[in-house]
């Protein structure tokens, strides 16, 4: 689903967009770094900061990941499912949702692509990059 080219792509973007919802559907944006692809449908993000994303993907695992180029109009947005929410507990603490009042060390999710389309400031379309995937009843 991600080429080599589109993996080179994401792995060097500086900086990376993740939107998620809380589970009444309240949207959240957040910024993060050092995105790295696994397995050719996998987006791994490590030592990520946010507590409200953190909080949101525990209870609501559909996300959207935006990766642009600074000053550049262009770009992918990956459309997913957070499939692995946490892998930081410390020994002794059980993994459950984030409570917002504390930020982790070190937490990594990982999230399943299921769709990409390209990402423009200008007229576009929403036509997804990778045959197979089907948009929402609300484009499609």
């Amino acid at each position: 689903m991600i080429s080599e080219t589109m993996r080179q792509y994401i792995e060097s973007a500086p900086v990376v967009y993740v939107a998620s919802a809380d589970a009444k559907g309240h949207p959240h944006v957040a910024a993060g770094n050092r995105l790295a692809v696994s397995g050719g449908s996998l987006l791994v993000f490590e030592n990520w900061f946010c507590p409200m994303t953190l909080h949101n993907i525990t209870r609501n695992t559909h996300v959207a990941v935006v990766v642009a180029a600074p000053g550049s109009k262009t770009g992918y947005q990956l459309i997913g499912r957070v499939v692995k929410p946490h892998d930081d507990t410390v020994e002794g603490e059980s993994a459950g949702p984030v409570p917002l009042d504390i930020t982790p060390a070190l937490t990594r999710f990982v999230v399943r692509v299921e769709g990409i389309m390209e990402f423009s400031t200008g007229i576009h379309f929403d036509i997804p990059v990778n045959p197979g995937y089907s948009l929402p009843e609300c484009l499609g």
